[in-house]
């Protein structure tokens, strides 16, 4: 049967079920090879005490040197005994046997090789020879007598193979406790495999990498950027036009706190708000982008969060367009309208035969048209501003209301870091604002129309800042509403719906170049609203 027949489950079983054997088989041949090398080294270490001791004994002295060993052979046969080593053998300067377990074997060469660090060096060492009796742990030790001179050696040891008798206990036992663990292993591998198969939704890996691809081809096709984090703000997917957009490397941002990747980004803050955020603008690596932002919420916790973008210029081209067609439209609107006032009243005075005043009442239109236009064209030196006023002049004259650019506002051609169109959204909105202020003040006090219908800008361009402020005399700041709430999305001071969001777009574009929004209550009446915006300030 082929490997991926089996499934997913199965297959983490068997790989888990034989890595855990392989584990313990391994765990069991090092366990034994720890505890016979301890054994060994502790019979060792055991025999080379003996030794010391037999050959410090003045018995043991006197009877190498006055050759007496034939009484003492059993004497040392028994000491053998009592310790379990499997012999006792002493043998004189030459290594000649004086005592030994076999009597046969008594007066001949001691065998191993390795008494010379006694006989030659006059050590006590621990050595694994073999003998006449088998390969043995011996502790060997020098006979010194009362000149301090070598007389003989003393050899005490312990036969190899009956260690590993002591030791064959511990190695059954470690066979039977890694069956009980194989077993166990299986059991716990089965549940986890279960556990995982049902976290992954049941795909077998052949689909998890066929999903991959498709999600992955997918991706790379839509012309929107996306990107998405996880419960960590660590980057877990970004795509080919998110990486064409934003200026990254694929390669260098996976797996990267997005705070490393795009230090601007607030994408983790949706993680704890669970916000989902449409069509805001953003400004992220130096590029202006409009996005929508939503938390990934799986089993009812947010694991992360996604965002889709696309490059703001080109929402722009088309908004721009439309706009300035708008403005076009409304500026043409307001002109008919007070022209066809201004028609009505030329005509009436021809057919009084008021010739000098009709004359006279072009010739006053003329020149308040031509000085305002002069007006802006020296004081506004970017024509998109200048535009806007003038649109927004016009309106007011057709809401009955009067627009007063300040004599003393200057605006010198805007620098690199600053977008005119950021500049017209700012300043139109609070124009816009004080236009329905003052006139939701004049439908609720009428007979202060005169009194509250003026509405005045400022545009001031000294040092390092450009100075924007609209003065009405309307309805005023709220006295229930937080003022610092106003500037939130949804949030107003107007009762009808789809409000709250001319402020909200100032607040943002004001921080976007960390610049200030003020809003302060006139003394008399009336709000005024200023906006400080650094020429070099872009976030």
């Amino acid at each position: 049967m082929r490997w991926n027949q089996f499934s997913f489950r199965h297959r983490l079983l068997i790989i888990m079920t034989f890595s855990g054997l392989l584990q313990l088989v391994i765990l069991s041949l090092a366990g034994f090879s720890y505890i016979k090398q301890s054994q060994e080294q502790e019979m060792g270490f055991k025999a080379k005490g003996v030794a010391t001791f037999l050959a410090q004994s003045s018995s043991v002295i006197n009877m190498v040197e006055d050759r007496t060993s034939a009484q003492m052979q059993a004497r040392f046969r028994g000491l053998t005994e009592m310790i379990g080593a499997a012999f006792i053998v002493i043998g004189d300067r030459q290594g000649i046997r004086l005592v030994h377990p076999i009597d046969e074997r008594i007066g001949k060469p001691m065998k191993g090789g390795d008494n010379d660090k006694a006989l030659v060096d006059g050590q006590a060492y621990v050595s694994f020879a073999e003998g006449s009796l088998g390969e043995s742990v011996r502790g060997k030790a020098a006979i010194f007598d009362s000149n301090g001179q070598i007389i003989g050696v003393v050899s005490v040891g312990y036969l190899i193979d009956r260690l590993q008798d002591r030791i064959e206990p511990y190695l059954a036992f470690l066979l039977g406790m890694a069956v009980l663990v194989l077993v166990a292993n299986g059991i716990i591998s089965n549940y986890i495999s279960r556990r995982f198969q049902k976290a992954i939704l049941g795909f077998e890996p052949e689909e998890i990498g066929r999903l991959y691809g498709e999600l992955d081809v997918t991706m790379s096709t839509i012309k929107e950027g996306v990107i998405s984090i996880d419960s960590n703000g660590v980057l877990r997917s970004i795509n080919t036009s998110a990486c064409e957009i934003l200026k990254l490397n694929k390669h260098d941002t996976i797996n990267q706190p997005l705070s490393d990747v795009l230090p601007n980004s607030d994408l983790h803050s949706l993680i704890n708000s669970q916000e989902v955020d449409h069509d805001i603008e953003l400004y992220l690596n130096h590029q202006r982008i409009v996005a929508n932002r939503s938390p990934i919420i799986v089993d009812g916790k947010v694991v992360g969060a996604v965002s889709s973008f696309r490059l703001r210029d080109e929402i722009s081209e088309l908004t721009a367009q439309l706009s300035q067609t708008q403005a076009y439209a409304e500026m043409l609107r307001a002109q008919t309208h007070e022209h066809r006032n201004k028609l009505n009243t030329i005509n009436g005075m021809l057919q009084m035969g008021e010739l000098d005043a009709v004359q006279q009442l072009i010739g006053l239109e003329t020149a308040h048209y031509q000085s305002l236009i002069e007006f802006l064209r020296e004081t506004m030196r970017d024509p998109l501003i200048a535009g806007m006023l003038l649109g927004k002049t016009e309106r007011a004259r057709e809401l009955g209301l009067t627009l007063v650019v300040d004599p003393e506002s200057r605006l010198e051609p805007l620098p690199e870091e600053l977008n005119a169109d950021d500049i017209v959204t700012i300043l139109g909105n609070l124009i816009d604002n004080a236009f329905e202020a003052t006139l939701s003040a004049i439908t609720q006090q009428p007979n202060e129309r005169l009194a509250r219908s003026s509405i005045e800008v400022s545009v001031s361009d000294y040092g390092n800042e450009i100075i924007l402020e609209v003065v009405d005399r309307g309805c005023g700041l709220p006295s229930d509403i937080d003022v610092s709430l106003l500037t939130q999305r949804g949030v107003s001071s107007k009762s009808a719906s789809n409000r709250g969001v001319g402020l909200f777009l100032v607040k943002q574009l004001t921080e976007r170049y960390q610049g200030q929004l003020e809003l302060i209550a006139n003394n008399d009446m009336g709000t005024r609203v200023t906006v400080y915006v650094p020429k070099d300030g872009m976030a």
